[in-house]
């Protein structure tokens, strides 16, 4: 049975630190690929000064290229409205019955997950996979993960070693924004280029996206 990792998101735009930590739940437990799933509109955002999903996709294609086990699935983007965590786990374990499916996701997440739409359905059909950029907060997690299991009785947890990339997608969208407007100092131009893979921020420049 092959072993694959969903990394979920809006990838608005996609950005080194969602590559990292992918590598690393990658090769700490031997899965056999990592599929990068935007979502349409996801359940908990409205879709205002999200770029299409065509631009999406096409950010993600450039970004993961390099890697063969990487691969971009319009999985989310097919079914259209607002989607669910606990949905789509339950089509693609009804879909690929020759997988296993693990989440990966951000330790934020964790820490609000029960509080998710149907949590024991994903749990029914993937093992958790959560991010951890900070040694110090490992214990944290654990403790969050020990009350999960508590309420849930079921679900395996595992935490994924990652480097601390300390960048994101809003901030990201900010500082373009600035670059666009000649407002961006010399500090932001550098954060853009040292946070995005080149082939991405060439994309939406080349684009004008944000």
């Amino acid at each position: 049975m092959k072993k694959i990792g969903i990394m979920g998101g809006t990838f608005n735009p996609i950005h080194n630190g969602h590559v990292e930590i992918a590598k690393a739940a990658y090769e700490q437990y031997e899965l056999d690929e990592v599929w990068f799933m935007p979502n349409h509109i996801p359940a908990y955002k409205s879709d205002t000064g999200i770029v299409s999903s065509e631009h999406r996709l096409n950010m993600i294609s450039l970004a993961i290229d390099a890697y063969e086990h990487f691969k971009v699935s319009d999985f989310e983007i097919k079914r259209e409205g607002k989607t669910y965590s606990y949905e789509t786990f339950t089509l693609l374990s009804r879909e690929y019955t020759d997988c296993s499916f693990s989440f990966i996701m951000g330790a934020d997440s964790l820490f609000y997950f029960e509080k998710w739409v149907h949590p024991e359905i994903i749990l029914d059909n993937a093992d958790i996979l959560v991010a951890s950029r900070d040694e110090n907060g490992i214990s944290e997690i654990e403790d969050r993960i020990n009350l999960l299991k508590k309420e849930f009785h079921k679900g395996e947890f595992y935490i994924i070693k990652c480097p601390n990339t300390d960048c994101s997608s809003s901030a990201l969208r900010d500082n373009i924004s600035k670059l666009y407007n000649n407002i961006a100092g010399e500090d932001e131009n550098n954060n853009i280029k040292k946070y995005l893979p080149k082939k991405v921020y060439d994309y939406i420049l080349d684009n004008h996206l944000y």
